[in-house]
């Protein structure tokens, strides 16, 4: 049995749409992974839509000199802002300015705090985005699309146990919205209710269906979707640490995009956590096919050569990752020479 040994520095994994977090685990009988190996973002973003425009109650024209009806005014202010915002290169000063004015003439119309939230969004401006969505929501309980921007704007703020009340409130209006279940199933993972992510996960996939055909086209891609949420029900199995059921999940992710290589990454750290170094060695050689100047790949690639007293295997990753970071190379060489 080879010495006990610390995993000094998995790091963080930067990807295209996410982070992918590793903290120091003991690599002598596998160890348990932090939670929420997303494997890329795991988190589903459907872009709300402008609100709509209204037109004044009772027809007609307006006659020359005559003030504008509010109803009007209101509405004017809104197009031109659904128009900034959907520019080919969006204007959200202006946009942001249009709806803050149409808020003054109706305060009571939950349009225009929608749209606020919209531009916030837009922007990663998720506090203020929050607060926008929340006004649109008071003004109008009933206003149904400013419910899941305001969730996913609390998950971004890390503001979890808001998000899922939220969540859970959007599908008493949509309960057949995977869109909605994998993104309670990244909260609940996120507040360490993994059962709770588990039984999400496996909803969404359900709503999904094999065919696609249970699914309502959105913004998403079917197979994005279907990946993310095998992602999530894999980081919930994970939290449980039923390690086999999540290499299983994260798997299905990873055949799914079989080009994410955070998909890849994360499976293999499954499967190191589970035992079986073979396989993981085999998914991070996959994650160096994709990503091949991503040094964490190498870093763990040693490791598990390591793991399995492959140590010029172990060395050969060493090698190759000092040309790419040299003080992760080091800190690998400290590692495997002990």
């Amino acid at each position: 049995m080879r010495n006990r040994l610390l995993l000094c520095l998995l790091a963080t994994l930067a990807l295209s749409v996410g982070l992918v977090a590793v903290m120091a685990q003991d690599i002598t009988g596998g160890g348990s992974l932090v939670r929420d190996i997303t494997g890329g973002a795991a988190l589903i973003f459907r872009a709300p839509q402008n609100p709509t425009v209204q037109t004044a109650t009772g027809g007609g024209r307006v006659k020359p000199g005559r003030k504008p009806a509010p109803i009007r005014q209101q509405d004017t202010a809104i197009a031109k802002a659904n128009a900034a915002r959907s520019a080919p290169k969006p204007r959200y000063e202006e946009a942001e300015q249009q709806y803050q004015l149409a808020a003054q003439i109706a305060p009571d119309d939950a349009r225009a705090f929608a749209g606020l939230g919209n531009v916030y969004v837009d922007q990663g401006k998720f506090a203020q985005a929050v607060d926008a969505y929340q006004k649109a929501i008071k003004v109008k309980p009933d206003y149904n699309g400013a419910y899941l921007p305001l969730a996913f704007s609390l998950a971004r703020l890390n503001r979890y146990p808001e998000a899922i009340d939220v969540y859970k409130e959007t599908l008493k209006r949509d309960p057949t919205s995977p869109e909605v279940y994998n993104n309670l199933s990244f909260a609940y993972n996120h507040s360490d209710r993994y059962q709770e992510a588990v039984d999400a996960s496996l909803e969404a996939i359900k709503l999904l269906g094999e065919t696609g055909e249970a699914y309502k086209q959105g913004f998403q891609e079917r197979n994005e979707i279907r990946s993310y949420a095998y992602k999530n029900l894999g980081n919930a199995y994970n939290g449980l640490k039923r390690y086999d059921e999540a290499a299983t999940a994260l798997k299905k992710s990873s055949e799914i995009e079989p080009t994410n290589a955070a998909a890849h990454f994360n499976l293999g750290l499954t499967l190191y956590n589970a035992g079986r170094y073979s396989e993981a060695i085999e998914s991070y050689k996959q994650v160096i096919k994709l990503r091949p100047n991503l040094p964490q790949a190498y870093f763990n690639l040693g490791l598990t050569y390591y793991a399995i007293n492959d140590k010029p295997a172990a060395m050969a990753q060493y090698e190759t990752l000092k040309g790419i970071d040299a003080a992760m190379a080091q800190q690998l060489y400290e590692a495997i020479k002990r």
